[in-house]
Order: structure tokens, then sequence, then C-alpha cells
């Protein structure tokens, strides 16, 4: 999952969240202020219920990076590289990059998720019950107290068998270890979170029925994202199993058009890009050297007036921001690694020079090829 908002680097890796995110800060907040504490520590201003409401969500959003980072830390020491974590609805996303050495080594790294949850849930009651104890602020008490029940619901949570939760991943890892075969693991798990999101969307329609009208469109919509997140899982690993021995080179856009990039946006719009039939232009300084990407669509964006002022490399974004390539790597390994990222385009390097392009018209146009040209199996025959 891409980030739409960037937060910045931490221990190396790359933090964002995504706009969904809002909705649960808002969610912990509101709750918090508006029933949790007032039922807990009645008669304190409206104003400190809201802070401290606020207070806790953040902290709560604390305790999700933590989740995500006991993920990336395991995958780092198990050789895997982490392309950035992700915050968003249902928690968090690890990017892991490659596949995981072993069955084993795939447990651990989901398992340490759902651990560092409990552990935090268990300190958080610790220090509420301290605060208890020693006389501290009723608000803060409460607050810590709430925080240990959020991070024992995320972690039991976690472990429901479905993808693309850690319980999933988990039974997927143990039905390799079983099978000996990571695909079939996978495949077998995913049936069985097929089975669980729609017992769930099952549970949350009888809660309709029964009058609980909240909880049984939670229940019912968390069911219909597993149920679409396995379809989803099982469709990405077919795909990655299917371009697992293509190179990038046999699908990448080659030889690569690069533009100036002081060029105006409104010069290039009506000299240049009527001659091509690209949406991506990477662009190149003076010395040649490629300094950025251009999508067409973001010049368009652009006001009449800013097209007349503004060049390319304004609108640009920067070459160390784009996913890489190399046309000798598997695609099937580059889809796993890059991810969502494959939508804003993959540059292909060799040798340091710019060899070609990779967009999902050009995975798509492979998947079809490869699906005309597979064997068929033999009709049978009366």
């Amino acid at each position: 999952m891409t980030p739409t908002i960037r937060l910045g680097r931490l221990f190396g890796i790359e933090v964002g969240f995504n706009w969904s995110l809002i909705v649960i800060f808002v969610l912990v907040a509101w709750t918090l202020a508006s029933s949790v504490l007032p039922a807990a520590a009645p008669g304190q201003p409206m104003l400190a219920y809201w802070l401290t409401g606020l207070v806790g969500a953040v902290i709560f959003f604390a305790c999700l990076l933590v989740h995500e980072f006991a993920h990336a830390i395991a995958a780092r020491r198990r050789g895997m590289r982490v392309g950035g974590i992700t915050l968003w609805l249902f928690g968090g996303v690890s990017q892991l990059e490659g596949e995981p050495p072993s069955a084993g080594a795939e447990a651990l790294i989901i398992g340490v998720g759902p651990l560092a949850s409990l552990v935090m849930a268990g300190m958080a009651y610790a220090v509420a019950l301290a605060g208890a104890i020693t006389g501290a602020p009723v608000l803060f008490t409460q607050l810590v107290g709430w925080l240990a029940f959020l991070n024992l619901v995320l972690a039991v949570f976690n472990l429901v068998p479905a993808f693309p939760l850690d319980g999933g991943r988990l039974l997927g890892a143990f039905l390799w270890w079983r099978t000996g075969n990571r695909q079939r693991g996978v495949r077998d798990a995913v049936w069985v979170g097929r089975i669980v999101a729609l017992l769930m969307i099952g549970l949350g329609l009888v809660e309709l029925f029964v009058g609980s009208i909240v909880s049984g469109i939670w229940i019912a919509f968390i069911g219909w994202f597993l149920l679409s997140a396995a379809g989803a899982e099982l469709t990405a690993m077919e795909v990655r199993a299917a371009l697992k021995s293509i190179p990038v080179s046999a699908a990448m856009t080659s030889p690569v058009a690069t533009v100036p990039e002081w060029i105006k946006v409104e010069d290039f719009l009506t000299s240049v890009a009527p001659h091509h039939r690209f949406t991506t232009y990477p662009l190149h300084a003076l010395s040649g050297e490629v300094t950025g990407v251009v999508r067409l669509r973001d010049l368009l964006r652009a006001s009449a007036a800013d097209r007349a002022t503004m060049t390319l490399r304004d609108l640009a974004t920067p070459i160390a921001e784009m996913p890489r390539a190399h046309p000798d790597e598997s695609l099937g390994q580059m889809i796993e690694r890059i991810g969502g990222a494959l939508d804003r385009r993959v540059l292909i390097f060799a040798d340091g020079k710019l060899v070609g392009i990779v967009s999902p018209s050009d995975i798509a146009r492979i998947l079809t090829l490869r699906q005309a040209f597979a064997p068929r199996p033999p009709r049978a025959v009366a």
C-alpha cells in the first residue's frame, strides 16, 4: 500500500499513513472524549476529556508503529529488505521485499507483531495499576488502562486466520512448513481466510437483524474486506508465480525518451507531448544526468498561469524517490519488492544508465501473452 502522506524515515525505514487512518484517529479520540473518560472520571472539564482523547489517539498510533517495526526489524535480521511502513484503517502494513528464507523465518517475522502488541498491553496495564495504587490522576490511569485494552484487541484481532492479518500469514507459514510448498501453503490459508470472512459477514447480518446496527455493520464490513483481501492475495501470488521466470527486460519499454528539465510546461504540452505516446517522461539536466520523472497528468492539472512560468523540473518527482530495477531481475521479484509503487512507473538502470521503464500496462501485456501461449489441458472426448 502506497502512503497518502509520508512522515519521514525512522531507523532507515520510510513511514507514512493512508488517509483512511484519519477515520480511526477520529474514532479513538471521540470514543475516549465522549464516553470512556466521562464515565470513568466524571466531573472533569470537557476540554480535559478531548485533550486526553487526542493524546490517547496519538499514543495508539505509536503503538501501531511499534507493532509494524517489530515485523520490520525481524525481517531485516532474516536478510530481507523493508520498503516502508504504512499505517491505515486496519492497523499497518510493512512492505517487505523478497520472500522469507523458510517457513520458520516467516512465522517469526509475522509472530513478533502480535507479541509486541501483547507486551505493550501488559506494560500499559501495569502502569495503569501502579497509577491507581499511587493515586495518579484518574484521567491518566483510565487512558493508560484503555490503551492496554486497545493493544490487547489489536493483538487478538491480528491473530484471526485471514489475509492480510497476521493470523492468516501465520497459518500460511504453518501450512508451508507442513507441505513444503509456500505457494500451496498460502493458497490453502487463503481459502481458510475466505471461510472466516464469510462467517464474519454472516455474523454481521445476524447482528443487524437483532438490532445491533453499528456492530453489525462493522463486523460485516470487516468480513467483506477480509474476503476481498483474500482474493487479492491469491491473485498477487499467482501473478508473482507466473512472472517469476520472466526478466524485467522482457517487459520494459525501451529505448527511453528523456526531455530537458528546463523546458516550460506550456512549451512541452504544445510542442513535445503531441509527438509521443508516453504518459511518463524522465528528465535530464544539462550534464545528461537523469534528475527526475514527470507525469503528463500532473502537467495537465497545473493552471494556465503555472504552465507559462513553471518548468518540468518544478512538477517532477525526484529521481531518488522513483522505484528502480535491473533488466536481469525477475518480474515477479520486482513486483513483490515494489508493490503499489509500480503505478508510479519503475525505472530500469543498467551500469548506471537508464535503459527502460516498466508500467502496469507493460505487466498486463506480459501476463496476457503468457496466458495466450500457455499450454492448455487436453479436451475430453466422449
